[in-house]
């Protein structure tokens, strides 16, 4: 009897076990950060976003926090290469603990946070595209999110990079769950939260520019619906994005003198990214070859005592590290899934995908130091989003079977990763 009262709760109750799952993605989390770093109270000595919001409230761009690993140093004086808008999560944090807030504690949340946001988008876009799966194909993309993602690694021991990419992430997946929402609904005031969202997201890493190209397929819903996109839905929204832009012109020129400088001529940091200050390509062919091989066909295997996983800070093929990957040809050969709806949203997605690592691949960096392939996260939301439309055709087994290897490479080497350092 208790049994069947328990089932029928959670028949009831959908939404209940996901967001069981999350919190147990988001204890994990923090039980890693605490194995890791020995103490989740204490900031790391990266905390530099602390310090540009303590910068700010003095009036400065310049930051001074005690330690300047690739930081830029521009006539005399240090500034953050990332972009600023992860403050806006850091806020409350500086608000109560000043210069003294764990930037481990708060990118653990920012983790933790993602894997809702995405359980919530996938939701929506579920409805958009009239698309039925399991409880356990939902379960199935979050614990790969939260477990067999770059989420994991990059939310259980803080970094300025680190930080970086899980805020950026979360204006992301807001992002997504507003645009969906917005086809969903039509209400105004969602598609410009969707649009500011996205730009906080380029204002938080610029590699995610590439998502705009999704604002293309409002034009093909509407064509679809036989209604043109009202003016309403154009102009503000642009004007807005132009806004955006100003701010992070302006924000670049008051520590450059150069609106489009980011600053990475001027890092001080690594001494194998000497030639990069000397001139040499930020962008360029000659980085494709590595960098195929390291985010695609570097192999990682159980290795030695000392080392649970074989891992290079280079990069470890992802189709490896994050195995839900190897499921995406299904979208390739399988029709049965398709309609016109799916299709032409699906080349407009592919096309955002295929711009972004296009753009990894001729990055004069890997994401050294890592475990896995951190910059392709910047793709991973979206195509975890795609695979929405193949789950179903999938069997169970092997949905087990990718999952259980996910989680228990991840594991290891996220464990490796960090007690080898």
């Amino acid at each position: 009897m208790i049994l069947n009262n328990i089932v029928s709760f959670f028949r009831k109750n959908t939404y209940i076990f996901p967001l069981i799952v999350c919190l147990t993605i988001g204890t994990v989390y923090f039980y890693f950060s605490l194995l890791i770093t020995g103490n989740i109270f204490t900031p790391t000595k990266y905390n530099y976003y602390i310090y540009l919001l303590d910068a700010f409230f003095h009036g400065r761009i310049n930051v001074t926090p005690p330690y300047h690993y690739d930081l830029s140093l521009y006539q005399n004086k240090w500034y953050m290469v990332w972009g600023p808008a992860p403050i806006l999560f850091i806020l409350p944090f500086y608000i109560f603990f000043h210069l003294n807030a764990s930037d481990v504690i708060y990118t653990a949340i920012g983790g933790t946070v993602n894997v809702v946001l995405l359980y919530i988008a996938i939701q929506e876009f579920k409805k958009y595209f009239t698309i039925s799966i399991s409880l356990f194909e939902d379960i199935f993309i979050l614990l790969n999110f939260g477990f067999a993602s770059p989420n994991f690694f990059l939310s259980v021991a803080s970094r300025v990079w680190f930080t970086s990419q899980i805020f950026a992430t979360t204006y992301l997946l807001l992002f997504y769950l507003f645009y969906f929402r917005f086809l969903n609904r039509e209400k105004y005031y969602q598609l410009i939260l969707c649009v500011v969202f996205f730009c906080l997201a380029c204002l938080s890493r610029s590699s995610l520019l590439f998502n705009g190209i999704l604002f293309i397929y409002l034009f093909i819903h509407y064509k679809n619906l036989s209604r043109a996109l009202p003016a309403k839905f154009i102009w503000p929204p642009a004007l807005l994005t132009f806004a955006f832009a100003s701010l992070g012109a302006l924000y670049n020129y008051l520590k450059f003198h150069d609106i489009l400088e980011t600053g990475e001529r001027f890092v001080v940091g690594a001494s194998r990214y000497a030639p990069i200050d000397k001139n040499a390509p930020i962008l360029s062919i000659q980085y494709v070859l590595r960098n195929i091989y390291y985010c695609f066909l570097n192999t990682v295997h159980f290795s030695s005592a000392h080392q649970l996983v074989f891992l290079d800070p280079d990069g470890n093929s992802v189709f490896l590290v994050y195995p839900a990957l190897l499921l995406l040809p299904v979208l390739f050969c399988n029709r049965k899934y398709l309609d016109k709806k799916r299709l032409l949203f699906l080349i407009t997605a592919g096309t955002v995908i295929v711009l972004n690592l296009s753009l990894v691949m001729l990055y004069f960096a890997t994401g050294w130091l890592q475990f896995g392939y951190r910059y392709f996260f910047d793709a991973l939301p979206l195509l975890f989003l795609l695979l929405i439309f193949i789950l179903q055709y999938i069997p169970f087994s092997i949905q087990m079977v990718l999952l259980t290897w996910g989680i228990l490479v991840n594991f290891c080497g996220v464990i490796g990763f960090y007690t080898m350092r």
